[in-house]
């Protein structure tokens, strides 16, 4: 809610302040690709003052964080499934061999298995 208030409010500013851009889609457009850090360079500012260049690097800042942010959560969730994963995969193997111990059993009417004996 921050960031989409932000945006508003610093598209706003440029299209009062930049008589080039002819819309404030244009003005939101080119903080969107500023904070992304894409930066095609489609639209440009004509405004060359100080608080003009510090908005943009603000917002350029901001965008550096939230790329980094969103490719921390994807680790994350990465990880998350590849642990959900191992342990799916540590389960199917449990019970693969207590299916195989079983019909060994059934199979040579050998007496139950405990937890340490091994499958010859």
């Amino acid at each position: 809610a921050f960031l989409f208030a932000y945006l508003l409010i610093m598209a706003t500013l440029m299209h009062l302040n930049n008589p080039e851009n002819d819309s404030f889609v244009q003005s939101l457009y080119f903080y969107v690709i500023s904070m992304t850090t894409v930066g095609f360079g489609d639209i440009t500012l004509i405004d060359h003052t100080v608080l003009a260049l510090i908005r943009v690097l603000f917002v350029f800042c901001i965008g550096l964080v939230m790329v980094s942010l969103v490719f921390n959560a994807i680790r994350e969730l990465a990880a998350a499934y590849q642990r959900r994963l191992l342990l799916i995969s540590q389960n199917v193997v449990s019970k693969t061999l207590e299916l195989a111990k079983s019909h060994k059993m059934k199979t040579l009417g050998a007496p139950a298995l405990t937890n340490g004996d091994e499958i010859n």
